[in-house]
C-alpha cells in the first residue's frame, strides 16, 4: 500500500502499489502525488528537468 494525494481535490488516500489505474477515488483525477510508497520514486523537481527544443526548419 502506498499513500497518495490528488492534485485536483487535495484528498489523501491509499492505493495498492500494483494498481493498474492510478486514479483518485473521490474525483477520478489521474494527477496524483506520491506521499509515501516503498517502491515508487518521487522523481526530479520541475526546475531540475531539462527540455530539448527542435531546430526550426527555416
Amino acid at each position: 500500500m502506498g499513500k497518495f494525494r490528488c492534485l485536483s481535490c487535495k484528498s489523501e488516500f491509499e492505493l495498492e502499489e500494483k494498481a493498474a489505474a492510478m486514479r483518485c477515488p473521490r474525483c477520478g483525477s489521474r494527477f496524483v502525488e506520491v506521499l509515501d510508497a516503498a517502491n515508487r520514486k518521487r522523481g526530479k523537481s520541475w526546475s531540475a528537468k531539462s527540455f530539448s527544443v527542435g531546430k526550426s526548419s527555416k
